[in-house]
């Protein structure tokens, strides 16, 4: 007997279509689960395709940074300015416009109370510096002899300064005064002497005396053939300068003294016999000039 020929499965037939299998019960009465055909797996998409498989990923480097990346933006702060630029408190600058304002407004009142004082003090006591003229010079002795070595000069000069007081209720006190007289423009020195102090009274006038002396004074060619026709001829021009100090007294009150320097000169001495006495200059604290 023929044994027949194998059949295709059903399933590979082309009209085939399955149909639903009821599910199994999991009991043994039905027989062994192990018996059933396997299912197939279902397959991942892109299964089978090169292109479509996942790229492995690449590990970024320690220190890498992406440069899209932007960090979100954290909390606002406030800018923290330096000290000089911080707004001061507006009661700061209240206090400061405060003092301001009454620091000039105290200065005003003393300077306008410091005006009003001297112009009081003027009006009724009538300031005024002293006058000082050169009422005479005299030369009574004049003597050039001539030396192996030179020409020597032995001079005796008087001279008289005349101090007007032109206050007419302060008095002028001078200490002790020293006197210099030099002729031809100070190149040459006549001696000096020293004058007592003395007191002018409120319009009162006062004389001062001095009287110097030269010994043995070396004398230049030029000067030795001037000196002695300008005497005789009165041509000669002297000045006197006196350094003193004053003070001012007022009804019983004195001030402090300052030191002046007068200087009297600029004339010859025919103008001061014809009574042409000219004014001194008056030096105070060595630099303030008064003429």
């Amino acid at each position: 007997m023929e044994e027949s020929a194998p059949q295709p499965p059903l399933h590979n037939h082309p009209g085939y279509q399955p149909q639903p299998q009821s599910p199994l019960p999991d009991s043994p009465a039905h027989g062994d689960r192990n018996s059933l055909p396997e299912q197939p797996l279902p397959k991942p998409p892109g299964h089978g395709d090169p292109k479509s498989q996942p790229r492995p990923r690449l590990e970024k480097p320690p220190a890498y940074r992406d440069p899209h990346f932007k960090p979100p933006p954290g909390p606002q702060r406030k800018a923290v300015l330096p000290p000089s630029f911080q707004p001061r408190p507006k009661r700061r600058r209240r206090f400061c416009r405060v003092c301001c304002c009454t620091f000039c407004i105290i200065f005003l009142i003393i300077f306008l109370v410091l005006v009003i004082a001297a112009a009081a003090f003027y009006l009724l006591y009538d300031p005024a510096l002293p006058a000082f003229r050169l009422s005479s010079f005299r030369v009574p002795m004049l003597n050039v002899s001539n030396g192996n070595d030179g020409a020597y000069l032995d001079a005796d000069t008087t001279a008289r300064v005349e101090v007007r007081n032109r206050s007419g209720k302060m008095s002028w006190h001078f200490g002790k005064s020293k006197v210099s007289v030099s002729a031809d423009d100070g190149n040459l020195s006549l001696g000096s002497s020293t004058v007592a102090g003395f007191v002018v009274e409120h319009k009162g006038l006062a004389q001062v005396k001095a009287a110097t002396k030269v010994r043995k004074l070396a004398l230049e060619d030029r000067q030795m053939r001037k000196l002695k026709g300008k005497v005789e001829s009165k041509a000669l021009t002297p000045t006197v300068e006196i350094q003193t100090k004053t003070s001012v007294g007022l009804q019983g009150w004195k001030s402090p003294s300052i030191a002046v320097t007068i200087v009297c000169g600029g004339v010859t001495m025919r103008r001061l016999e014809n009574g042409d006495p000219p004014l001194c200059s008056i030096t105070l604290l060595k630099w303030i000039k008064i003429r």
